[in-house]
């Protein structure tokens, strides 16, 4: 891992770019007894294009897909994301900005349980068209409010 040194701040950053492109940063924290972690993409609120792995051309999708997707990726077919964050003594949230959508979760135990959670939920999403219809007037919902 890169070691990188934030001298005014004392903080020391560790970096490393796995094979499959993740960007993966560690700052340790002395002293501090509860972890935090988020998953984050490169795809937030004003994004609605994007290229599928394996081809060339740009694919386009309805607006607000990233805002869509941060609700629906916590729902699975047997499960709930948030129940087994809190089954595993994690507290967990997600949330989409312009340019960006993080999942996250802190806890002061089990961390390599949550983390494994954390990879395997953002990466394995469940929908069926009765699920997909609800958080679509979950959504239209939270429009509303704004």
């Amino acid at each position: 891992m890169e070691k990188i040194v934030y001298e005014q701040l004392k903080e020391t950053l560790y970096y490393e770019k796995l094979p499959n492109g993740l960007d993966v940063y560690i700052l340790p924290k002395q002293g501090f007894n509860k972890t935090f972690a988020t998953f984050t993409t490169k795809y937030g609120s004003m994004d609605n294009t994007f290229v599928p792995l394996g081809k060339e051309e740009m694919v386009r999708v309805p607006d607000g897909i990233a805002h869509f997707l941060e609700h629906k990726l916590f729902e699975k077919e047997d499960h709930d994301a948030f129940q087994l964050f809190s089954k595993q003594g994690a507290s967990a949230n997600a949330f989409t900005s312009f340019t960006r959508t993080a999942y996250l979760f802190s806890c002061t135990s089990n961390v390599e349980q949550n983390l494994n959670t954390l990879l395997n939920f953002v990466q394995e999403p469940y929908f069926s068209e009765k699920t997909v219809e609800k958080e679509k007037g979950i959504i239209g919902q939270e429009i509303q409010m704004y």
